[in-house]
């Protein structure tokens, strides 16, 4: 029997339920794997979500992400390189360091802090450009963890982070800086997710100036898997796009769109020793303030090879297809599409003769 089976036991609604072997051990439970999985009653697998968009998919293929309208086609890194990156504003998206260092290992906290407190004995919080309630943490932001959190409480040498910080860490003796949430109102700092050359995952905290140009303290970034703004002043978003981008201008490897979060790439490649399956696929088209009837086509690609766990250089191949007329459509995967380790996946889509429009993609499923 699989590890992922059922012993063909359903309940009332027709969900199957029953007993499970998960690493080679039968597990009993009351509810159908996927719920085992997205509340965490399953070691080693996590949820999956996927979020893509695409402003203009008109009759030139075209990556589902944002800023497809300028380049078409997402390229990949060709070896793992540092980045740089930057805002298209020059006078809200800019990050201020009032506390520590972001960019160099010069200011390190104490080694008794704890998981909601920051000390440092040889810093006053409260003097100077003084700490407030709602400045920004970010510890190690380009180490091995970065973390961030928002403080709620300042003392002379003690800055308290009332939720914790984002991974669970502890404050001691960890690099850190303090970004002042006052000084501007857009975008100040984001975490980018990616893999280096071997496929492993690793993150950095990038702290913005605007429109000049900052480079990555890592040089190890190979597959760009995320972007997330995690802080902001009081716009809690940025005024401009913010760029992730080969340190000779171009290509683009990253985009968050203005006014929004996270960057929304129909991109993602597998981790090493790391599988993805692929419960539904959902795509969304439309050609707006038009009378008449237009489609476009989406494509799921991967460049693994057809019906074989082999991961080809650059050729890549269509995994399932949808055609889509001024609407949305969800395939519910009853086999989950497997992707293994290494393997690029990318969402493209063009559409038919006169037709031009917005795209969204998502994809749920689990990664193990």
């Amino acid at each position: 029997m699989s590890k992922f089976g059922y012993l063909g036991l359903k309940d009332e609604s027709g969900v199957g339920y029953g007993v499970k072997h998960v690493s080679n051990k039968p597990r009993v439970s009351s509810m159908p794997y996927l719920y085992d999985i997205a509340e965490g009653n399953v070691s080693g697998h996590e949820p999956f979500f996927g979020a893509a968009f695409s402003p203009a998919i008109d009759t030139t293929l075209r990556t589902v992400w944002p800023y497809s309208a300028t380049q078409a086609t997402y390229i990949f890194p060709t070896v793992a390189q540092q980045m740089e990156f930057l805002s298209s504003d020059n006078a809200q998206d800019i990050g201020t360091v009032i506390k520590g260092d972001a960019t160099g290992n010069t200011v390190q906290a104490d080694a008794d802090g704890t998981t909601t407190l920051l000390e440092d004995d040889s810093v006053d919080f409260t003097a100077a450009t003084a700490v407030a309630a709602g400045d920004i943490v970010i510890l190690d932001p380009h180490g091995a963890v970065p973390e961030f959190g928002y403080v709620t409480s300042i003392a002379a040498n003690t800055l308290t982070i009332g939720n914790g910080f984002s991974r669970g860490g502890t404050a001691a003796s960890r690099y850190y800086a303090v970004v002042d949430k006052s000084a501007y109102t857009g975008a100040m700092a984001f975490m980018v997710e990616y893999l280096d050359a071997s496929y492993a995952v690793h993150r950095e905290i990038c702290v913005l100036n605007g429109t000049t140009v900052i480079t990555t303290v890592n040089t190890d970034i190979f597959r760009i898997q995320d972007m997330h703004i995690i802080a902001t002043g009081s716009g809690n978003a940025p005024v401009g796009n913010i760029f992730l981008r080969h340190i000779d201008n171009t290509p683009v490897y990253g985009y968050i769109s203005a006014g929004f979060t996270t960057s929304r790439m129909g991109v993602f490649t597998i981790p090493a020793s790391k599988t993805l399956y692929l419960t539904q696929w959902m795509q969304g088209w439309a050609t707006p303030n038009d009378t008449k009837f237009q489609t476009a086509r989406f494509i799921m690609r991967t460049n693994s090879f057809p019906n074989a766990p082999f991961r080809t250089s650059g050729i890549f191949y269509p995994v399932t297809e949808l055609i889509i007329t001024n609407d949305q459509t969800s395939i519910e995967y009853t086999v989950p599409l497997k992707f293994v380790a290494t393997t690029d996946v990318v969402i493209a889509g063009i559409a038919f003769t006169g037709g031009a429009g917005p795209a969204t993609s998502v994809g749920r499923g689990w990664i193990e």
